[in-house]
């Protein structure tokens, strides 16, 4: 082969390289588009943002982030309670203080169309791992580019799950050798507007979890313990992953309950009365006794003592 032919089969190498990479590229800004980035929990739809304050749910978020750092097994952890228990504000508290292993997000939210569903629930967590993890950008990408459909809501959701998480997953697996688990939070599944879809979408991520050859991966979903979603983690092959956390306000539990309640919304409380006196300085201080009656009217809800 002459030089000219070697030269120009380099040029043309080149070109075709340049290509595909402004193909990717175009998939992409497509899959940002798609991505539901108001499901991260710290969008700007999710304002005002929940947190929980400093100096309450020590014990509990201290007992979840130990859990995110073991380094054993994948896991589920299924955080539940009825509403007012501020599961919601763990659940952000716990993605805002794990954001240093870059940990993915999906808030649900029924009043918003995309996210009270699962059919954008892979494509943004893609989307995040992606963006997280540069490495892998072209790889999601070109997984994209043989098969458009996966950006669409509707394709089957063990399909999305193939292409968006378990390969990006796989590919990072050398990536986490020897560092901190991968985490994920999804919060509030019961906001997801069909019981079908949170369903399957449990049933799924276990599955995805069992997969070999994963990076060590933890799962933090919370919820109301609502039938549908009980009877998800009893099944058979999710219940082996599961570790439960019940937020109570009263009984035995491995979530903060009885006194332990009452101190933190009287804590809430204190705090929030000092926020309103630097507005109104001729607001009358309150008493400790009267933060502590108050907190007891609460009924051991934060929703309650919210209002």
């Amino acid at each position: 082969m002459s030089n000219d032919q070697c030269q120009y089969f380099h040029i043309l190498s080149l070109a075709q390289s340049l290509t595909s990479l402004i193909v990717l590229e175009e998939i992409w800004l497509k899959h940002s588009q798609v991505a539901v980035t108001g499901a991260q929990y710290n969008s700007g739809e999710h304002l005002p943002h929940p947190k929980c304050l400093k100096g309450t749910r020590v014990n509990l978020l201290k007992y979840i982030h130990e859990l995110l750092d073991d380094s054993e097994k994948n896991q589920l952890f299924w955080l539940h309670g009825m509403a007012g228990v501020r599961k919601s504000a763990i659940a952000f508290t716990v993605a805002e203080t794990h954001e240093r292993s870059k940990m993915g997000t999906f808030f649900f939210l029924h009043k918003h169309a995309k996210h009270c569903t699962t059919g954008y629930f892979f494509a943004m967590v893609a989307y995040q791992l992606a963006t997280n993890f540069p490495s892998i950008q072209m790889d999601v990408s070109r997984a994209i580019h043989n098969n458009p459909a996966l950006l669409n809501p509707d394709m089957p959701l063990c399909d999305q799950m193939e292409a968006l998480f378990l390969q990006p997953l796989w590919k990072l697996r050398l990536r986490f050798l020897g560092c901190l688990p991968l985490s994920f939070v999804v919060d509030v599944l019961d906001e997801c507007t069909s019981k079908p879809e949170i369903t399957y979408l449990i049933l799924s991520l276990a599955q995805a979890l069992c997969e070999p050859d994963l990076p060590v991966t933890h799962i933090l979903l919370t919820s109301r313990s609502e039938s549908h979603i009980h009877k998800a983690f009893q099944n058979e092959e999710v219940r082996l992953l599961v570790c439960e956390i019940p937020v109570r306000t009263s009984g035995d539990g491995i979530s903060l309950d009885g006194i332990d309640v009452d101190d933190n919304i009287c804590t809430f409380l204190q705090h929030s009365f000092e926020e309103l006196e630097s507005h109104h300085p001729d607001f009358p201080k309150l008493l400790i006794n009267d933060l502590a009656k108050l907190a007891s009217r609460a009924g051991r809800h934060f929703v309650v003592a919210s209002r």
